[in-house]
């Protein structure tokens, strides 16, 4: 089944940044469930803006991975089977060990990157600016990525990161385990910067089955409401 979720994520302007926060709160937060049609006309009656800026919102939350639009209908709110959960975090697991394997090798300019990415991720989650979060963690595990000093690989997790960004992200407004997430991967980032392989792989391991395990129990399938 084809997905367009928009091409390369780019920021919206102020007007649009804040209606797509609002829906994107409404998303994580169950209001808008999985499946919910997001129609223009909808936003617009909601939030009284110009169709440019409806325009600009939806495509903005579809490069997020928040909304899908299929040909010849609406943007809905994106929705997994648990097969396709299990698919992007087999991918992710995939490449993050592979990285955490060649972290042993890496040059001093994807060490910087990595420390200034877990700067900018401790950061983002004490806030409580939802997409901040989710750009910086999608940024971290890029970083996390790059250690291995393959460009493609960076490019295939940042993809991996927009698909499985609305279920980390439910993960975690639902659960609460801020500091915990803080701690696994400042935990990460040292292992892949001291270029410990066993530690590295068993930690992506560790992670990635945990975020597998709870997305699973908490992305459960409902009846979309309307929008």
């Amino acid at each position: 089944m084809s997905e367009n979720r928009g091409g390369s994520e780019t920021n919206p302007a102020p007007a649009a940044e804040s209606v797509a926060e609002v829906i994107r709160s409404a998303i994580v937060s169950g209001e808008l469930a999985a499946g919910t049609p997001v129609t223009e006309k909808w936003v617009a009656e909601r939030y009284s803006i110009s169709r440019t800026t409806i325009r600009e919102v939806l495509n903005y939350l579809i490069g997020e991975g928040y909304l899908v639009r299929r040909p010849y209908h609406s943007a809905q709110v994106r929705s997994f089977t648990e097969k396709e959960v299990r698919d992007i975090m087999e991918a992710r697991e995939l490449v993050e060990v592979h990285a955490g394997i060649r972290s042993i090798a890496a040059d001093e300019r994807s060490k910087e990157r990595l420390r200034h990415a877990l700067d900018r991720y401790l950061e983002a989650m004490d806030s409580e600016d939802v997409a901040e979060g989710s750009r910086r963690h999608r940024e971290l595990h890029v970083a996390l990525v790059g250690m291995s000093g393959n460009e493609r690989l960076m490019k295939q997790e940042e993809q991996l990161m927009v698909d499985s960004s609305l279920f980390v992200a439910v993960i975690d407004s639902r659960r609460d385990d801020v500091e915990k997430m803080k701690r696994v991967h400042t935990q990460l980032v040292e292992a892949f910067l001291e270029g410990d392989q066993e530690l590295s792989v068993q930690l992506v391991r560790q992670h990635l089955g945990m975020v597998e395990k709870a997305a699973i129990e908490e992305l459960e399938p409902s009846a979309p409401s309307r929008a």
